[in-house]
């Protein structure tokens, strides 16, 4: 009978799959970590396969205990029904799962007050670090996180002042783009759609973009301040006085992709056709609005990029805590579609 065989009614440990491999514990430890070196690809089949016919899993809890690391990252997102989360999610797992890490997702729900509260129960659970899309940006909100000397990435927001690495796509920069391209169409009036502007550092330099190119250009701002509240029949009226009763050319241009959203589905049911009536334009998060026709012009963001990047930038911090704080930033897409009209 095969040992392989004698060993099935009981957990195989790191010793058997050594002594059936016929090799060192030491080979097999450098072997379950990635530490290849000079180990030959006929050894490293060995022991794969061994490991696969008897079954054997890590012992997570004695590896953290040794290595003193729990090998489980926290990531606290603003809105988890927001498909950007779960993208953003995505990206950082795909990394993240390559390194053996686990990462347990928790939602702020747009919470400032559960937001601390998420962060703390990761501090309590004692994870190996944490990827943080922050509701607030002061610096003093987090304080209390700064001081645990928890390893952290900041994703998609900024804070100030600045404390850790950010990961970010530049808002500003797109925003002024789309903007000018609007006004260079000939629409007299901007209409920006979006949830409050300030507290959230993505939305604030989105608006502060069309602010100065508006002033630049001459151009008349309007803004339309919506929240979970409110209805299709409010947007609706928010749209016909902000383009004068459809009198005024008019580009409406949506901060936030589900917006975007609420704003086609009140578009379609009020018989408002665009680019015909309102010129429509969005900074989105993924590309559903290329299913719609026409297909709206966006400024697309790549939430799963920024996603690896923040991963890429933890493990960095990780294995090396010393690194000072960067500014990384995640290019964008400027997609011209038929929404708008010169």
């Amino acid at each position: 009978m095969r040992e392989s065989e004698v060993m099935k009614n009981k957990p195989t440990t790191i010793k058997d799959v050594a002594k059936i491999a016929g090799v060192s514990i030491a080979t097999v430890s450098r072997y379950l970590n990635g530490h290849y070196g000079k180990m030959s690809a006929t050894t490293r089949q060995t022991i794969e396969r061994v490991i696969r016919e008897n079954n054997y899993h890590v012992n997570t809890q004695a590896k953290s205990l040794i290595q003193k690391r729990t090998f489980i990252i926290g990531m606290v997102v603003a809105d988890i029904e927001n498909i950007f989360s779960s993208i953003l999610f995505k990206g950082a797992d795909t990394i993240l799962e390559n390194e053996n890490y686990q990462i347990l997702l928790t939602n702020s729900d747009n919470s400032l007050e559960r937001e601390r509260t998420e962060i703390e129960r990761l501090l309590g659970l004692q994870v190996d670090g944490i990827i943080l899309q922050p509701m607030s940006q002061s610096a003093a909100d987090y304080q209390f996180l700064k001081d645990s000397n928890t390893p952290t990435i900041i994703v998609d927001r900024k804070i100030q002042p600045q404390v850790w690495t950010e990961v970010t796509t530049d808002n500003y920069a797109y925003s002024k783009m789309i903007s000018e391209y609007i006004s260079r169409l000939g629409y007299q009036r901007l209409a920006v759609v979006s949830e409050a502007i300030d507290g959230n550092s993505a939305r604030y330099e989105r608006y502060q973009a069309v602010k100065e190119t508006c002033q630049k250009k001459s151009l008349d701002l309007k803004l339309i301040t919506v929240d979970k509240q409110t209805t299709n029949a409010q947007i609706y009226a928010e749209i016909m006085r902000a383009s004068d009763d459809l009198d005024v050319k008019t580009a409406f241009y949506v901060l936030k992709g589900t917006l975007l959203m609420q704003v086609v589905r009140t578009l379609s049911q009020y018989h408002i056709t665009y680019p015909d009536q309102v010129g429509l334009a969005a900074f989105d998060d993924w590309d559903w609005s290329t299913l719609v026709q026409p297909q709206i012009t966006t400024i697309q963001q790549n939430p799963q990029e920024l996603g690896k990047r923040a991963a890429k930038a933890l493990l960095a911090l990780l294995a090396d805590t010393s690194l000072p704080s960067d500014s990384l930033t995640v290019p964008s897409d400027f997609q011209v579609k038929q929404s708008l009209v010169n």
